[in-house]
């Protein structure tokens, strides 16, 4: 029999329209799950349960007259902790910050709430969504990373803890996390979902996404989020929205080059396999390069990032280095010492970039290639894995999806990542849904 916490976002909300299921049994099995794997996944840094169990009844006593908030009505979620959610305190993974209890929820937050989710708590970050690792484990192996910085989100999505969670991704903190855990992680175009409400690391470079199990599920977790939308639920509460509409690409670009040689050899059999497949279905494969301006991708990415983060962080840190890693310190340090003329070079080179890969996905339906360049590392290596595979999208602001493809021969997550032209976000999706189906990844942590 399938617990009420394996089910996908849609499949729960049907079965809460149809009597089928209440707000209480979901969160009571969501909340049974992380009793008995928290202590060895580490996932949440804060559970607000009695105050989930409390807004469960008042969604179920609505139910019961038929008022229905919207398509997220009573299903609980998690939320990366550098998001504000009203009455939780907002603590960044760092002892510098002193964000405390918030008095008002981030927009993206407030738009779900709107549309009647119930907030489990916070999910374990990075400190300031940066490199330092967090407390978070990976539920399929917990000597192994989750990712950051967005870890405990991908880890109770994986672990079955939650439906769905937050994420915000600067380089590869919503993709990477998605693969190492086996689960959907979705980052949309830039500035689609406002940031207001979040914790910046660099504001060029910050995207809200969202780590699920299904396509489709963050196919509705973007409509409700982003600034637009364009499914019309307000008007129509009592029923769901119309699912996800899986189309098949005839055109998909195989990124070749310098990734390649980067890449685990795992990795590339796993984007092997995913290429097989979508020829096998009809799909046409194009191999090609990256244009010739990424060469300096990640100098640029660094230059940007760690001033706009020296710019943030100049009082906070002046005022209480002790609390500061190694990590975040040598990045604001960098960023201070950044000159002006090198961070504006920074920013003209990346319009080049923008440009040129705008061309390069002009002719093709999405481009295709590892979600990370190695499966999830050990924790005693101290790190959250390596972002360069990711951080090309969140420099361009184009939409990006990791996809589980399978599992490594230590039988840990390996995902593949569909990118698409900025603000094709739509397309990218409705491809992802396709690609889910023909990839036919079912697994999940023990």
């Amino acid at each position: 029999m399938t617990e009420a916490r394996e089910l996908s976002l849609f499949t729960a909300g049907e079965r809460l329209r149809r009597g089928q299921l209440t707000s209480e049994a979901l969160v009571l099995s969501c909340l049974e799950r992380i009793e008995v794997r928290e202590p060895e996944v580490r996932a949440w840094v804060a559970l607000h349960a009695e105050q989930a169990l409390q807004a469960a009844r008042g969604m179920d006593q609505e139910a019961a007259r038929q008022h229905w908030r919207g398509p997220l009505h009573g299903i609980p979620l998690g939320v990366k902790d550098i998001f504000d959610v009203k009455g939780m305190e907002t603590k960044a993974g760092s002892q510098a910050y002193a964000g405390g209890v918030a008095d008002a929820d981030a927009d993206s937050v407030a738009r779900l709430r709107e549309a009647g989710a119930i907030f489990l708590g916070k999910t374990a970050t990075t400190e300031f969504a940066f490199a330092n690792p967090s407390q978070a484990r990976n539920p399929w192996n917990t000597a192994h990373t989750p990712g950051g910085s967005s870890a405990g989100s991908g880890a109770a999505v994986a672990d079955r803890m939650c439906l769905a969670a937050l994420g915000s991704q600067t380089s590869g903190s919503v993709l990477r996390p998605a693969a190492f855990n086996g689960v959907v992680g979705f980052k949309p175009s830039y500035e689609d979902i406002s940031t207001r409400g979040v914790v910046p690391l660099s504001w060029q470079f910050d995207h809200v996404g969202c780590l699920t199990r299904k396509v489709e599920d963050a196919h509705l977790l973007w409509h409700l989020m982003r600034h637009e939308r364009l499914l019309d639920w307000q008007s129509k509460r009592d029923k769901l929205p119309p699912s996800l509409l899986p189309h098949a690409p005839k055109k998909i670009w195989r990124v070749r080059g310098s990734f390649e040689g980067e890449s685990s050899p795992e990795c590339l059999v796993h984007l092997e396999r995913a290429c097989l497949l979508l020829e096998r279905n009809g799909v046409k494969i194009v191999e090609k390069s990256l244009p010739g301006s990424f060469q300096s991708v990640d100098e640029i990415h660094q230059m940007i990032m760690a001033t706009e983060a020296a710019v943030y962080h100049r009082d906070m840190f002046a005022t209480n280095p002790q609390f500061y890693s190694h990590h975040l310190s040598d990045l604001v340090r960098t960023g201070r010492s950044m000159k002006a003329t090198d961070y504006i070079q920074a920013r003209r080179q990346r319009e080049i970039m923008r440009k040129d890969i705008a061309e390069a996905l002009a002719d093709v339906d999405a481009a295709i290639m590892p979600s990370a360049v190695t499966t999830p590392p050990e924790l005693t290596q101290n790190t959250t894995g390596d972002p360069r595979f990711n951080r090309p999208w969140s420099l361009c602001g184009v939409p990006s999806l990791s996809l589980p493809i399978g599992l490594s021969s230590e039988h840990l997550p390996v995902g593949v990542q569909l990118i698409s032209m900025e603000h094709a976000d739509e397309q990218l999706l409705r491809i992802g849904g396709w690609c889910e189906s023909v990839f036919g990844f079912n697994e999940a942590p023990g």
